[in-house]
């Protein structure tokens, strides 16, 4: 099983978390909802350093019962969908090399992704169930096709949708709005483009990851996440045809 190796962290990268970090919470405190900052404060992210995963699993089954999975390379969608069905969070323990790199050029994920931006939500119940519950639905897909929806799905409110808080506020929620700058500051001016919650509409919709969002699903409450799930579990999974190019990303 792959490792994070932290003894091999250079000065650099703990240079460059040090930057995103300090640079991002600047950003993106009055631009995010509170539960995500009391999901960073549960899991003891700190500017100093970049975080031992030994550590943040220690605090994460005390709470959750979830674990960061080290993965060296960006997994599948199926691959990623499986882990967590078994509550495992898969996050790459490699950083991208300059605090200002745009991610759409670098893959678009980065351990700063997820680490940061996207598993301090993970302490919200409604955000883990959706992710398990989403992985449990994956096992049961034996087409590329059904696992490209759940994906699609995933993608539109896990990493470019919007959240409206407790005061009515539309903030940003999605890992890759959080993580890149220009990304979160254009889905914050596109008013036009915000749109309410819909199952079908979110489906039908391909999850472009190198490319800006053209539309922003928002939340009116995580527990919209619940009943998105709920809605796929009660339904089943649409039977769709995908072309060749997405079933190879899918599978």
């Amino acid at each position: 099983m792959y490792q994070q190796q932290y003894h091999q962290y250079t000065i650099q990268e703990q240079q460059i978390w040090n930057i995103l970090y300090t640079k991002r919470v600047e950003t993106l405190a009055n631009q995010v909802a509170a539960p995500f900052w009391e999901g960073v404060k549960a899991l003891e992210l700190k500017a100093y350093m970049i975080p031992d995963f030994q550590e943040l699993n220690f605090l994460l089954k005390r709470q959750i019962g979830w674990e960061v999975v080290a993965v060296e390379e960006p997994m599948t969608p199926r691959q990623l969908l499986a882990r967590w069905a078994k509550c495992k969070f898969p996050a790459l323990t490699t950083l991208r090399l300059h605090p200002d790199a745009d991610m759409r050029l670098q893959g678009g994920q980065d351990m700063f992704t997820h680490v940061f931006c996207q598993l301090p939500w993970l302490l919200q119940p409604e955000v883990a169930g959706f992710m398990q519950r989403l992985g449990v639905l994956s096992k049961e897909q034996k087409s590329p096709e059904g696992i490209e929806l759940l994906w699609r799905l995933a993608q539109h409110v896990l990493s470019n949708g919007l959240l409206r808080n407790e005061e009515g506020k539309v903030m940003l929620f999605g890992a890759a709005l959080l993580s890149n700058a220009p990304e979160g500051e254009a889905a914050m001016r596109k008013e036009n483009s915000w749109q309410p919650l819909d199952l079908a509409e979110m489906l039908a919709m391909p999850h472009k990851e190198k490319e800006v969002a053209e539309r922003y699903f928002v939340l009116e409450h995580l527990s919209d996440l619940t009943n998105l799930v709920t809605q796929l579990e009660k339904d089943g999974v649409p039977v769709v045809e995908l072309p060749a190019e997405l079933q190879l990303v899918a599978g």
